[in-house]
């Protein structure tokens, strides 16, 4: 990731505003999640290690994947992150999933696992295969990495709206500015430089009907997140975005036209096992 002169670094801090924003992402990419981890390999009795948990949402999916007879370890940086997912855990009678506080720069403890994952972590560090790499020690013998990241440009709405529109130019426009690289594309090759063997490479893109709560919640959270970066790198003023009434402007939008879909950024994956090249 890059930086730049906003004051502001995405996915950085974990205020309530962050909780909601990462909350209402899990919701809305569990489907996607769940036919990835599959495809890629992930079956009852495995032990897990999910990098950057945040709030749960990625170990959720993996527990149900590996059932009773597994186990999931989170790792993430923020103790108000990890203070909630214990929570959503408990609450989840999921009593094989855990939460440790680290720096996903370190390998985790508690190995050896029989898989990582991780969605959407990977591109707010500085090295991405030097994280794998080092994570990779604390596998089994064979064991594999799934990480999952975005192609933001995939974005869009069907059929072309200009309010959707413009929101998604401001996005992307705003992290080309910041540095922010969406790392989906890329990731054949980071598993690659990071040592690893890939084996399978999927994208996987959600579309919601704009009356969808979950999408909705999705995508003005995310927005509420965002604000600060598209405002700090100039792409947009606060008065332009107008997060006081953005939400009802997606209503009227949806009202306006109620066949309106929106495609989300895609969700990529390379997975890789450490097998030899």
């Amino acid at each position: 990731m890059g930086d730049s002169d906003s004051g502001y670094q995405f996915g950085t801090g974990i205020g309530a505003d962050e909780v909601a924003r990462l909350e209402a992402q899990g919701a809305a990419l569990v489907p996607a999640t769940r036919m990835i981890f599959a495809e890629a390999g992930i079956r009852p009795g495995m032990r897990v290690l999910d990098l950057g948990c945040g709030a749960g949402d990625v170990a959720f999916v993996a527990a149900d994947l590996v059932g009773a007879d597994g186990s999931v370890v989170g790792v993430d940086s923020s103790p108000d992150a990890l203070a909630r997912a214990r929570l959503r855990a408990a609450r989840r009678g999921l009593a094989q999933v855990q939460f440790v506080e680290g720096d996903i720069n370190d390998p985790a403890p508690g190995g050896p696992f029989d898989a990582i994952v991780e969605r959407l972590a990977l591109w707010l560090v500085p090295d991405p295969a030097e994280v794998l790499r080092r994570q990779a020690t604390v596998l089994r013998p064979g064991g594999m990495v799934v990480p999952i990241e975005y192609d933001l440009s995939m974005s869009r709405s069907l059929p072309e709206n200009a309010f959707f529109t413009q929101v998604n130019s401001w996005l992307i426009e705003a992290f080309a500015r910041a540095g922010l690289v969406m790392l989906g594309p890329q990731l054949w090759a980071i598993v690659q430089e990071a040592g690893l063997r890939p084996v399978g490479m999927i994208g996987i893109q959600p579309h919601f009907g704009l009356g969808d709560e979950v999408g909705l919640a999705y995508l003005v959270e995310s927005m509420r997140v965002a604000e600060p970066l598209i405002v700090g790198t100039g792409v947009a003023t606060a008065e332009e975005i107008g997060m006081e009434t953005f939400e009802q402007r997606v209503r009227d939008e949806v009202q306006r036209n109620p066949a309106l879909v929106a495609a989300s950024p895609m969700l990529l994956s390379a997975w890789a096992t450490t097998g030899p090249q």
